[in-house]
């Protein structure tokens, strides 16, 4: 750069007769010309400004306080584990998002009827946009499960398979533990748009059905409002993940898989969304579930199935039922690789169980679940992955026998009511995004990358 603008100044001295008798043209565009060219070859262009996402872009309305408002922990992620999660979401706040950001949420008996989840959903789209329920079960193994803002219902004839009360020898449950199977024609299972009056939901543009392929495998006919649209094989050399993609109109609509027959058919699930990124929040709630149970689900199915959804982060409410100390890690630790075989470095947040007494009349919460919590906290962070205290978000010690008191739990002091259920989702979003304030402040430019 010192060279340049030396020779530069020698040919303007030239050209003004103070160095020799060396004759330049001294028309004044000609030194214009050469003085803007050397200028304009020095001087890099301008770096891209990235500049600070305003807060009110992503600031969540406040949750309900008026039955109690206990101290919300915040998520505990030293080593940034959840930094790919949060790039993701400043993305989309940025307006740079060209795809949803997925939230795959694992729980027990207290996910299987959307609760927590649905309000998180609610929360979330309501502030980024309707991007549609995400990935519903085709099976109802239960009378309880359900989902919010979704129809979903099947005929009784199918064979209802779940890791915890409905096994199956070939442990090819998928990636949300639940299935159902049939050979018999004319049994069909349906996922639909919420009615009108739903917050979200109500319409859906993209749908993807989730099967298992095999050797002899049986086929099934799609219908789509109603009017079968096409036939699908399941039949295939080896057991793998089928998929298979609608796109439709944006707006309201009923999609059916009535088996035809030719075999066994086992359908997993579907998943709806809608075309404009947002934030979608998958409930994946099996009764009974714990990471003893997942560590045995074979990953055939269950590895390509991740990878399809492409989650941004996955979320473990688990450890109602699990109560063998000395395995946990090894258990926890076959599920996050199998995760990790799917999508390479996923954020996982790992949350303490809800908080049980045994009693009504208890006085101290269950010992197991106050240690059980501190245990998934140090497996977490042995294993790259974040933690968030559930039960501490609850209140703490004997924080379920207040919810039971303020009817916001069952009297069994394990399973949440749907107020306490849809407060503690909204208590949730909170502090995942009270974490991606913490992360912005260490790192304004996220999202700028793309």
């Amino acid at each position: 750069m010192r060279l340049r603008f030396t020779l530069l100044a020698l040919l303007l001295a030239c050209a003004s007769g103070k160095h020799g008798t060396a004759t330049v043209d001294t028309h004044p565009s000609t030194t214009s010309a050469l003085v803007s060219t050397s200028l304009q070859a020095d001087v890099p262009d301008a770096a891209p400004v990235c500049e600070s996402i305003d807060k009110e872009k992503y600031a969540l309305p406040a949750y309900d306080t008026s039955k109690w408002d206990a101290p919300l922990p915040p998520i505990v992620d030293e080593e940034e584990a959840m930094a790919p999660f949060y790039e993701r979401v400043a993305e989309l706040v940025r307006g740079k998002a060209t795809d949803h950001v997925r939230i795959g949420v694992y729980g027990d008996s207290n996910m299987t009827m959307d609760y927590i989840t649905g309000a998180l959903r609610r929360m979330l789209q309501a502030k980024f946009g309707d991007g549609g329920h995400g990935y519903v079960a085709l099976a109802m193994p239960w009378p309880w499960y359900r989902h919010q803002d979704v129809h979903h219902d099947l005929t009784d004839k199918w064979r209802e398979i779940a890791t915890s009360t409905n096994g199956i020898g070939d442990a090819q449950y998928g990636f949300a533990n639940i299935a159902a199977e049939s050979a018999e024609p004319g049994n069909w299972a349906m996922v639909g748009t919420a009615d009108e009056k739903a917050p979200i939901g109500t319409k859906v543009e993209k749908v993807d059905i989730y099967y298992m392929k095999r050797p002899s495998g049986g086929d099934f006919t799609i219908k789509i409002d109603g009017k079968a649209d096409h036939d699908v094989s399941t039949a295939a050399d080896e057991i793998d993940a089928g998929f298979e993609q609608l796109d439709l109109a944006d707006g309201p609509h009923k999609i059916e898989c009535v088996v035809k027959g030719n075999g066994k058919v086992r359908l997993f699930g579907a998943s709806m969304e809608r075309g404009a990124p947002s934030i979608t929040v998958d409930s994946l709630g099996t009764g009974a579930l714990n990471y003893e149970q997942m560590a045995r689900v074979k990953d055939q199915t269950r590895v390509p199935q991740i990878a399809h959804r492409k989650y941004d982060l996955v979320v473990f409410l688990l450890g109602t039922n699990l109560f063998a100390p000395a395995y946990h890690e090894k258990w926890m630790t076959s599920v996050f690789e199998s995760f990790h075989k799917a999508i390479p470095n996923l954020p996982l947040l790992v949350l303490s169980p809800p908080d049980i007494e045994l009693h009504s009349t208890d006085t101290e919460s269950d010992p197991r679940i106050v240690k059980l919590a501190k245990q998934l906290k140090e497996i977490a962070g042995r294993h790259h992955a974040a933690f968030w205290d559930f039960r501490e978000a609850m209140g703490g010690n004997m924080s379920m026998i207040r919810f039971a008191k303020m009817g916001l739990a069952q009297w069994d002091l394990v399973h949440l009511k749907y107020t306490g259920g849809a407060n503690m989702g909204e208590r949730f979003g909170h502090a995942i995004f009270r974490g991606f304030d913490t992360y912005l402040a260490k790192h304004p430019e996220a999202g700028c990358a793309h």
